[in-house]
Parts: structure tokens; C-alpha cells; sequence
């Protein structure tokens, strides 16, 4: 009995790719699929999390060299704006002191009960007014990582309440934020029985209620305008994270100047060979473009086949309850609206950064691709649907500075390196993470980790 119950709890529950795949071949048998389809499922879904951790180990040390040379070079706290190394970066906290595989285990076990309590939310929709049940598993993994780290850091609680908190406050912001987006959501998409599921929510709402204040959609919709030819390499997902890559490294490089150049050759060794400071900013660039790449292919691997045995379950449970999905689902109803808020999205991170320098903030973020073009392209489709171009102008600008500002403070609370860069984690997740601290505070909690 002994042996069992070693195997059960430090063998198997503590490892992250055995406990995934036991859970999504539950998953399936629990949908009436065949033996043969669980099998696979459950494969593929613990290869996913072990490629993930072959991007994300290797991108959170790349990007953490350039951190450390920005730190040494002028005594500033950097961190980067990052969806997924944020969870990785909340992970390692907790694992650092409880030990390697815990901090993935209480992720993972968050996101279980995370998605019941969302689902028994929506049961009870005659009461909770919930209707959502939130689907994006790639954001659902990241947010409950980061759930459990600011529970456990700020409250000091054990394993069960730690995950238990987190997936309460986890669920209510899923079913709520996703919810208040169905109505918007169906008048874009000419009213398909879905709503957004993602990390950018509340803003959405916001261009929802606001935009037809600004402008009419009616004269200024910048989907019947001409998109210039030039920008069309910027829906290149690829290409458009290497730029980024690209110029946050280059400014880093200067900012440091020749003698950080030399620290960064000591601590990228497999680049010292390349003397020339642009090949080797080149180098670096790509070189964190492809662990960001590798970590998105082992997400995107468990993640489908984990939303695939959820959403049935969910469908078989509640029928009639409405599906929240990735925001990249109403991406070809408004894809000039996608470029421009982008574009007008990250003068305003870009605008936001450089007052933090000017004003001699102790911290300075890192732009990243994914929340400044995913939060951005999303809040433009909806403050050009109901307000124009003059909309998406003003609200995505004001969001790419609630972005830094909002992840500013957050970071100064947490002390991570990493942090969402989303506007709804530059927001609601803003006032969490204070409540937890306060909380915290007043009950003689020092934060751990």
C-alpha cells in the first residue's frame, strides 16, 4: 500500500506530462471515444508539455542573460512582457522552494478545478448570470500558473488552498469577463454562438461601450479602406516576433553599451563566436524567436488535445451554454483592424516605455510580440466595429500604455522577471494581485519565494 501510494503521489501526480496524459485519456473514455483515440490523445498531450519545457527552459535563461546584463549595465529592474514564460517564470518561483515538478502539478491541478468551478458556474447561470464556458486552454494553462504563484506567494498557503483560491478566482474572472462579450462578439461575427475567450476581455468590453462615443463605424470602418502592401508581413506571426525579438535586443545592446556587449559574449556562450555585434544581435534575436516557437508547439500540442476532451465533456454536461474561444477566431471578420491595432498598439507600449526611462523608473519592461499583438489586434476589431478607425486609434494607443504602466506596478509587487503584459492582467489581475498583497499584509504574511 505504501509503494501505491509513493507511486500515485511522487511518481506520477507530481510529474506534469504522466499526470496530463492520465487526464486527457479520462477525458476521452469519458466522451464514449475509442481506447485507441484516448491512447494517442494522451500521448501526444505528454509529449506537448515535455516539448514545452524544451522551449521554455532555454528561452526563460536566454532572455534572462539580457535581464541581467540590463541590471548590471544601469542598476535597472528589467523584465519582459510574455504570456507563456510568465507562467514558466511563476513555476520555477514556487519551485525553487518546494522543489522541482510541484509548481507545474499545482498548475495543472488549478486548471482542473478551475474549469469545474467554471462549469458549475454555468449551471447555475439562473443565478450567476455565467453562460460562458471558457475554452482557451493555451491562456487557461498560462493564467492558473500564475494563479498559484500569486496565491502562494502572497498568502503562504499550503498545496490545497492554494489551488483551491486559485481556481475560484481563476473561474470567476473566466466565466464573468468572457460572458460580458457575448453580445459584442455575435455582431462581429454575424452572429455565431460563441464568445472571446482571452487575456484582453475587459478592454474589449470597453471598446464595446466606448468606441460608438468616439467615432461612427459607419463612415470611418477601416476594413473598407485600402491596407498599404508594406504592412502585410506583419500578419507573419513569425516574422513579426523576430522583430520584436530584434529591437528589444538591439535597444538592450545599446543601452548597456561595449562593456555589457562583452558580458553578454560571456554569458550567451554558444554565441561568443560571433564577434560582429550585429551578427551576434541577429543571433540572439533568432535564437529566442525559435525557444518562443518550440514552447508555443509543445503548448499548442497538449493544449488541442486537452480543449478537445474538455469541450466535450462541457457539451455533454451543459448544452445551450455558450463556447469561449481563442480571439484569433474572429481574426478574418476585421484583418485590416488586426495590422492597425498592432501597429497602434505598440506606439503606445513603446511611447509608455520610454516615460518610464525619461522619469527614472527602477523598472523598465521588454515589449513581446504576444501581448502586443494579440491585445491589441483584438481591442482594434472591436473599437472599429462599433466605433471606426478614429476608435481603434485612441483605445488601442490608451491600451498599449495601460499594458507598461499596469505591468510596471505588477511587477514591482511580484518581483518577477516576467510578467502577462495583457491589458486584463494589466487591470483586473492588477487589482488581484494588490488584494492578495493587502490581504496578506494585514494577516503577517511575509511573501514567499
Amino acid at each position: 500500500m505504501q509503494y501505491i501510494l509513493n507511486l500515485l503521489l511522487n511518481q506520477i501526480f507530481t510529474q506534469p506530462f504522466l499526470l496530463m496524459a492520465i487526464v486527457v485519456f479520462i477525458g476521452y473514455m469519458a466522451m464514449g471515444q475509442k481506447f485507441s483515440k484516448a491512447l494517442i490523445g494522451a500521448c501526444k498531450a505528454a509529449i506537448g508539455i515535455l516539448v514545452m519545457g524544451l522551449g521554455s527552459g532555454p528561452l526563460s535563461t536566454n532572455f534572462g542573460h539580457l535581464l541581467t546584463v540590463l541590471k548590471e549595465s544601469t542598476g535597472l529592474q528589467g523584465a519582459g512582457l510574455n504570456t507563456y514564460t510568465t507562467m514558466t517564470a511563476s513555476i520555477a518561483r514556487i519551485d525553487g522552494v518546494l522543489g522541482d515538478g510541484v509548481g507545474t502539478s499545482w498548475c495543472l491541478y488549478c486548471l482542473l478545478l478551475g474549469f469545474i468551478f467554471n462549469i458549475i458556474l454555468v449551471a447555475l447561470r439562473k443565478y450567476t448570470r455565467i453562460k460562458a464556458i471558457y475554452l482557451t486552454g493555451n491562456c487557461m494553462i498560462c493564467q492558473c500558473g500564475i494563479s498559484v504563484f500569486l496565491v502562494w506567494h502572497f498568502l503562504g498557503t499550503s498545496m490545497i488552498p492554494t489551488i483551491i483560491i486559485a481556481a475560484i478566482l481563476t473561474a470567476l474572472y473566466w466565466g464573468i469577463f468572457s460572458t460580458m462579450l457575448i453580445e459584442p462578439t455575435k455582431q462581429i461575427t454575424g452572429g455565431a454562438n460563441l464568445t472571446i475567450a482571452h487575456q484582453n476581455m475587459l478592454m474589449d468590453w470597453v471598446s464595446w461601450k466606448v468606441a460608438p462615443k468616439i467615432g461612427n463605424p459607419e463612415v470611418d470602418d477601416i476594413e473598407k479602406k485600402k491596407l498599404p502592401k508594406g504592412l502585410g508581413f506583419l500578419q507573419d506571426s513569425v516574422l513579426a516576433t523576430l522583430l520584436v525579438m530584434f529591437i528589444s535586443t538591439a535597444i538592450i545592446m545599446l543601452v548597456c553599451g561595449s562593456s555589457g556587449l562583452e558580458r553578454m559574449h560571456e554569458l550567451f556562450t554558444a554565441g561568443s563566436a560571433y564577434k560582429n555585434p550585429f551578427i551576434f544581435l541577429v543571433w540572439i534575436s533568432v535564437t529566442l524567436t525559435a525557444n518562443l516557437w518550440v514552447l508555443l508547439a509543445g503548448v499548442r500540442m497538449f493544449v488541442s488535445e486537452l480543449m478537445m476532451s474538455f469541450k466535450g465533456i462541457s457539451e455533454k454536461l451543459l448544452p445551450g451554454a455558450v463556447a469561449g474561444v481563442d480571439c484569433a477566431a474572429i481574426y478574418g471578420f476585421a484583418p485590416k483592424s488586426v495590422v492597425f491595432g498592432f501597429l497602434v498598439g505598440t506606439v503606445g507600449q513603446l511611447l509608455a516605455v520610454a516615460l518610464l526611462v525619461i522619469f527614472k523608473s527602477p523598472i523598465v519592461l521588454i515589449p513581446g510580440f504576444i501581448p502586443l499583438f494579440f491585445d491589441n489586434a483584438t481591442v482594434g476589431i472591436f473599437a472599429n466595429k462599433f466605433g471606426g478607425w478614429k476608435a481603434l486609434v485612441l483605445i488601442c494607443f490608451f491600451n498599449g500604455l495601460i499594458q507598461i504602466f499596469g505591468s510596471a506596478l505588477v511587477v514591482a509587487m511580484t518581483n518577477l522577471s516576467w510578467w502577462q503584459g495583457v491589458s486584463d492582467y494589466s487591470t483586473i489581475w492588477l487589482a488581484i494581485t494588490w488584494i492578495l498583497k493587502t490581504v496578506g499584509g494585514l494577516i503577517g504574511i511575509t511573501p514567499v519565494g
